[in-house]
């Protein structure tokens, strides 16, 4: 094997070891040695925030490497019988993984993250009311009240921030990730609505122009309303271009798209 170790960088601990197990060509957490050189931590307010880094190893045992002892069955059997606690350490190794990559629990995360946006109204002194719910394991969350709207930010910036917080939180609390839908003060129901509108304003010159026109870079959310809105406006397409955080929302006439790419 050409690399026996590599260092993966990702959003969460999972999926970094999910990329380095497939660098490395190995079909399980069991033939790898894992070592969770950073955690992920949401920034503040906008400011900060790291991606989790993990280091990844080919396990190896008496200085040969693991996986060829797995294509080696003979061998393999043979060394069994030598070492009878090899059977005992696999089943350990299961074990622990089982226990690292527990099934996430909605309705635990659900009252976690309702905790402690309660909290950070109450450290910041504004009135409001934190309500929530589970839809399909997605969690959907919703800070209400006038006061409330002073963590909305300049164009969802504080929003943002508090979701990628409380994401943190409730990952660092059950010790699985979670998908949680935010929203404060009605922001996401208004900004939906006005991307909408902007969208139908943009279609007659569209149609007129026979030109695309390329917005702003946003946020993935953003641009998922904007392609929503697109595939209800008769004559008018959308697709994605550029990377995060540039990425950004193309609406074009229909017959200048022969097909559309989106990951959202």
């Amino acid at each position: 094997m050409s690399n026996e170790w590599v260092e993966v960088e990702a959003k969460n601990i999972d999926d970094a070891i999910k990329v380095g197990l497939k660098e490395l060509n190995l079909e399980s957490s069991t033939e790898a040695e894992i070592k969770i050189l950073r955690e992920p931590e949401g920034g503040v307010f906008g400011v900060g925030g790291t991606k989790a880094l993990v280091r990844i190893s080919v396990r190896s045992e008496d200085g040969r490497d693991y996986k060829d002892r797995k294509s080696n069955r003979s061998n393999y059997k043979q060394r069994e019988k030598t070492k009878p606690n090899f059977e005992r350490k696999q089943r350990n190794y299961k074990e622990n993984e089982k226990r690292e990559y527990k099934e996430a629990n909605p309705e635990e995360q659900l009252k976690i993250s309702i905790e402690f946006l309660e909290g950070l109204l109450n450290e910041f002194g504004l009135e409001g009311k934190v309500e929530g719910s589970v839809d399909d394991r997605n969690l959907i969350v919703e800070v209400k009240g006038e006061q409330t709207e002073a963590l909305v930010g300049e164009k969802g910036s504080t929003i943002r921030s508090i979701h990628e917080l409380t994401r943190t939180v409730i990952q660092r609390k059950t010790g699985t990730g979670t998908r949680l839908r935010l929203d404060i003060a009605d922001y996401a129901k208004k900004r939906r609505k006005a991307l909408t509108i902007y969208a139908q304003r943009l279609t007659e010159q569209i149609l007129s122009d026979k030109q695309e026109v390329m917005l702003e870079p946003m946020s993935s959310v953003d641009r998922k309303t904007l392609h929503d809105a697109a595939s209800e406006i008769k004559g008018i397409n959308s697709y994605s271009e550029g990377r995060e955080p540039y990425r950004s929302v193309i609406l074009a006439p229909e017959e200048e798209i022969k097909s559309t790419s989106e990951e959202e």
